[in-house]
């Protein structure tokens, strides 16, 4: 019999009040802002190796409420009068004007696109100039971002007539010969990291004090201006001009803190599409945390400057928005690159951990692998006191200072891009996809990624929302599943264990997991649930029918059988340290099958659950994980390996082999059964029906299958519809695998 709890107003100290997720919502008619980046803590966005930004729109191409959709987000579409070049070399665009080979002039170019008429660059060999510094000239413009470009604009100060200016009578100055070089900023074209420049404008004799000059509309980034020729002249500025949406643009919300940990449900968002609905998308990603910081800065330990390598940080997206997916010491890279995220000994307050820095982790004689394996094993507390800051890392030298990258030790990374579920409602509770980033955290943000394949076509992002519930089940749920190794298709018996971490009196425990599995259960052993002072609670459902669920013995339940998933529900666990073990059989059919699992409370009627992780959560007496102490960590524990064989159609059969399609409602169908074992992405398959004279009779199935096991019905009826005569037939499975096809022959049986 089910367990019941009750609870009245005046003992909830006892069980606690029913804990109901928050719908956490950025845009749309009535979510936060997007503007204000809808969390608490501002974003950072490492532009480079040694900068960071906070923005919620790198590259600032991100347009806000355009018109037609208020409280929407759009990637920027290019103004046609609007000068693109303006503000180029903002922190907010993140791009740059620069000469590579004329170095004295470099504080005068940002006036050039500054749209002020009265400033400029004088090069006129009146004012100074020599015509060796203005031969050859290159001016370097990187806008930021990429842009859609098909005009280009320059002249000297007084020339424009929407830029008068006549105490700088120098209109007759302009440039007499010019070429002009775009690249669009991507890193197929880029040769080592630089720029490979097309020449688009080509003049040897210019006699047009405004310069005007058009191009196809293409995608730019970086612009060339070069000067071929001796004379000197002056330039009040340079306009870029453009058409249609940006390319791509991302926008990375602020950071949400829910004040402790917390579970993550399910995200969704509304979305429309602009022009050509083929031709542009956005995707979607998460990541948590364990701190506020998503960044980690770092310096160069002393004694391994001499056998430093720099490392650049990797973007997400092609056009340099730089959120950056670099790894940090936990993922090996204090190794590699000799730089560790820790401050030096005089800039530490605390005695006991600047002699921690002086005798060991500074210590050149402490190999660097081992000072990090130091550092990793101090609490967060103590990390926290030793972990460069923004501040700190701005007061290094230059020499000292390491790579900035994300912190990947107290951080997820960016999720895979999520699905859009198009039926989802942003208020709605538990609508959506759910959220894969790991849980219960503290921290998240989402990052919104923007492509658009052509000039008139963009998606836009009205609203998205998430659902948080602030009060988890435990804090961390560990299981592991053995055996890690069964033979491909064969049936069986699995353990599967979950060990709980709980905080006393915050955690609330769980009553119900959910376990994902490749194919149905098709039989249930013993539920166990060992609590910390050795009390085990038992029940055996070995033999015990599955046709109807649930099914029940005392407190312990299977609640339901899915075609690839098994529900269990027991007595609450809400003590640390207490083991539950479920044992079921199933049959893999894939290398590397993952059985993930999910906890729920229905006690408080909460259907959001909480993952868990891999590791060892029991002494079950398989493998290397066994030897680490209970509660480590282990990546691995919820996979099954089956042996890699090139037979991937196996098991085929007809159910039964013999069968009667008299419309009695008795043995009327027979199900073509077969087993794909190791197919990663849908593969064609088809399944035909031969008579005895080879001649075809039905073409029952021409679809596509992932590895599975799966049963098709034939009703005894050809490819018209009619009941084929009393005989013996010849069925065909056939996969068109990468490797060759493959195709097996059996026979079914048809009487009346």
């Amino acid at each position: 019999m089910r367990r019941v709890s009750f609870c009245i107003s005046f003992i909830w100290v006892f069980c606690g009040p029913p804990v109901t997720a928050e719908v956490i919502i950025v845009g749309g008619e009535s979510g936060r802002d997007w503007q204000s980046g809808g969390g608490e803590i501002a974003a950072q966005v490492i532009r480079s190796d040694q900068s960071i930004e906070s923005t919620n729109s790198p590259g600032g191409v991100i347009a806000f409420s355009p018109a037609g959709f208020d409280r929407w987000i759009f990637p920027q579409r290019a103004d046609t009068t609007l000068n693109i070049a303006l503000g180029a070399n903002s922190v907010a665009r993140g791009g740059s004007i620069t000469s590579p080979n004329i170095q004295n002039i470099r504080g005068e170019l940002p006036k050039i696109i500054d749209d002020d008429g009265s400033t400029g660059m004088d090069l006129r060999l009146s004012a100074g100039a020599t015509s060796a510094r203005v031969l050859g000239l290159i001016i370097d413009l990187d806008l930021g971002a990429r842009f859609g470009l098909d005009r280009f604009r320059f002249f000297p100060r007084n020339a424009a007539p929407e830029f008068p200016a006549p105490e700088f009578p120098f209109q007759n100055d302009f440039m007499r010969s010019f070429e002009i070089f775009i690249n669009d900023g991507t890193p197929e074209t880029k040769l080592e990291g630089v720029p490979i420049r097309e020449s688009v404008a080509l003049v040897g004799q210019n006699e047009d004090q405004v310069v005007d000059i058009r191009i196809p509309p293409q995608y730019v980034r970086f612009v060339r201006l070069k000067s071929l020729t001796a004379t000197g002249f002056d330039m009040a500025e340079f306009q870029v001009f453009g058409t249609g949406f940006v390319p791509e643009a991302v926008y990375v919300s602020n950071i949400f803190d829910f004040g402790d940990l917390a579970l993550l449900g399910k995200l969704r968002w509304v979305q429309q599409q602009l022009g050509d609905g083929q031709l542009s998308r956005v995707t979607v990603r998460t990541r948590t945390g364990e701190d506020p910081g998503t960044v980690q800065f770092n310096k160069v330990r002393p004694g391994e400057r001499i056998f430093r390598v720099g490392g650049g940080s990797a973007g997400l997206t092609s056009d340099g928005a730089g959120v950056s997916s670099g790894r940090g010491v936990g993922a090996g890279l204090g190794s590699a690159n000799n730089e560790v995220p820790w401050k030096f000994a005089r800039d530490i307050e605390d005695e006991e951990l600047q002699a921690l820095v002086e005798g060991v982790l500074d210590n050149e004689t402490v190999a660097l692998r081992d000072a990090i394996q130091v550092f990793n094993a101090l609490s967060p507390e103590e990390q926290n006191l030793l972990a460069l800051s923004e501040a700190d890392y701005k007061k290094l030298s230059s020499g000292d200072r390491g790579a900035i990258r994300n912190d990947v030790d107290n951080w997820s990374e960016w999720s895979p891009p999520y699905a859009l579920d198009e039926m989802a409602l942003l208020t709605q509770e538990g609508s959506g996809v759910e959220i894969v980033s790991p849980s219960p955290r503290r921290y998240l943000q989402f990052m919104i990624e923007f492509f658009s394949d052509e000039f008139e076509s963009a998606t836009g992002v009205g609203g998205l929302a998430f659902d948080v519930l602030a009060s988890p089940f435990a804090e961390q749920l560990m299981a592991e599943i053995v055996p890690r190794r069964a033979s491909v298709g064969e049936r069986t018996d699995f353990t599967y264990a979950v060990l709980a971490k709980l905080r006393p009196g915050q955690d609330r425990g769980f009553n119900r997991l959910q376990v994902d599995t490749p194919l149905q259960v098709e039989t249930v052993g013993a539920m166990r649930i060992r609590r910390p002072d050795g009390t085990v609670l038992e029940a055996d459902f070995t033999g015990v029918a599955l046709g109807r669920l649930p099914v029940q013995q005392g407190d312990f339940a299977i609640v339901e059988i899915q075609e690839q998933s098994v529900v269990f529900e027991f007595p609450l666990v809400d003590e640390d340290g207490t083991e539950l073990q479920v044992v079921f059989s199933n049959s893999v059919l894939r290398f590397g099958t993952t059985f993930s699992g999910r906890a729920f409370n229905t006690e408080n009627g909460e259907l959001l659950g909480q993952g868990v992780v891999a590791g060892n959560a029991a002494n079950l007496g398989e493998g290397d994980s066994d030897v680490q102490p209970l509660g480590t960590p282990f990546e691995g524990n919820l996979s099954v390996e089956v042996p890699i064989s090139g037979d991937l159609l196996v098991n085929v059969a007809a159910a039964p082999r013999i069968f009667t399609p008299n419309g009695d409602g008795v043995n009327d169908l027979a199900m073509i059964q077969y087993d794909l074992t190791n197919v990663g992405s849908p593969t064609g398959l088809l399944i035909a029906i031969y008579d005895l004279a080879g001649r075809p009779v039905r073409r029952l199935y021409d679809a596509f299958d992932s590895s599975g096991r799966f049963a098709r019905a034939w009703d005894g009826r050809d490819d018209a519809g009619r009941v084929v005569l009393p005989g013996n037939y010849v069925f065909s499975v056939t996969l068109a695998a990468k490797t060759g096809q493959r195709k097996v022959l059996a026979a079914v049986g048809v009487t009346y």
